[in-house]
Parts: structure tokens; C-alpha cells; sequence
């Protein structure tokens, strides 16, 4: 009985202790505590794979943290929406475009929708690499998944490339929403043709 005690009293103290230990940006001491509560047979909530995924992508140790990643699905914890997209972030920092792509794709079928921020660096890094095919495909999943109408989200896309310097992929993106149907307002034209004048 005492052991599951101690059990008990490690479990929750690791979990409190990851919030303190991260604050300190202590990485590898977060990682020790983590593989003692896994040799003792405690479970890692979801927030304790959170602090430590979100964490580990803050400081770009995306291996560790896909690891981890794998390791909580292969345990049927399923991602929160802050993980996917702290690793898609981190993908797109380290120029792994391909990656990133693969997780918007899985966070899109787990219905989870990427941050802005971190679509904005996905396309720009996708056009700058000339792979316009991937980026268009990756904005048209976007426009099935739910921000065919979300007007802020796309002034704030269209604002990032234009500071990129893609003028031209813009006016494409924007043809492929009115394709789509989408309710384009006149901020979102005057702001490409401004970036259009500028150019």
C-alpha cells in the first residue's frame, strides 16, 4: 500500500512540477522527471505532454518532441490543438515544410485548425521554395475546413505574404477563393492592391 502511495505522491508532483520546471526553461531536468514517472508506472496526463511538447518546439528540439508526440498517440492521448501547433510552428522555423504540411493534414482530420501564424510561415516558406502546388493545396484544405469565412484570418494571410514580397500568389489566392465562393470584403482588395502599388 505504500508503494502506491509514493506512486501516487510522485505522479502528482511530477505533473505540478513540470509547470515550475519549465518556467525555468530547465529542459532536461522536465525530460528526467518524465522518464521517472514513466519507470514508476505513472501516466502522464495530456497537459504534461503538452508542457513538455510546446516547451521542447519553444527552444527547437523537434525531434525530442515528435517523439514524445508519437509516444502520447501511441498511448491513445490525443493531441490537444496548442501541441499540433506548436509543432507545426516549429516545423515551419526549421524550414521542414513537408512536415509541416503532414500535420496540418492530420490535425485537419482530427479536427483541429492551424494557427494563423503558422500558416502564414508554412505558405511563405512553401513559395519561397517555388512549391506553389503544395501551398495552393494546403490553402484550399484550409477553405474546406472551416475559414472559407473567416474575413480577419484571411486579411492576416494576405498581410504576411504581402510582406514576403508574394504579391503575385495573393491575386491567385484570392481567384481560389472566389472560386470557392468565399465573401471577399473590399479591405481584403485594397490592402493586395496596395501591396500591388508598393511593388
Amino acid at each position: 500500500m505504500k508503494e502506491n502511495n509514493d506512486l501516487v505522491g510522485l505522479y502528482l508532483v511530477s505533473n505540478a512540477t513540470f509547470a515550475d520546471v519549465w518556467k525555468m526553461m530547465e529542459f532536461d531536468t522536465a525530460l528526467e522527471l518524465f522518464e521517472k514517472m514513466l519507470e514508476h508506472g505513472c501516466a502522464p496526463t495530456v497537459n504534461t505532454y503538452g508542457k513538455l511538447i510546446i516547451g521542447l518546439c519553444k527552444v527547437r528540439r523537434l525531434a525530442v518532441a515528435q517523439r514524445l508526440f508519437d509516444y502520447m498517440r501511441e498511448r491513445g492521448i490525443s493531441p490537444s490543438e496548442d501541441i499540433y501547433n506548436s509543432l507545426l510552428n516549429c516545423c515551419c522555423k526549421l524550414g521542414m515544410y513537408d512536415e509541416a504540411v503532414r500535420l496540418v493534414d492530420a490535425m485537419i482530420e482530427h479536427g483541429h485548425l492551424p494557427h494563423l501564424d503558422s500558416i502564414k510561415l508554412l505558405l511563405g516558406g512553401l513559395y519561397d521554395e517555388g512549391d506553389k502546388e503544395k501551398a495552393d493545396a494546403v490553402f484550399c484544405n484550409l477553405l474546406s475546413c472551416g475559414y472559407n469565412d473567416d474575413e480577419v484570418a484571411w486579411k492576416i494571410l494576405i498581410e504576411g505574404l504581402l510582406n514576403k514580397g508574394h504579391v503575385d500568389r495573393c491575386s491567385e489566392l484570392l481567384g481560389i477563393m472566389e472560386k470557392k465562393g468565399c465573401q471577399i470584403h473590399s479591405q481584403t482588395y485594397t490592402m493586395l492592391i496596395e501591396g500591388l502599388d508598393a511593388t
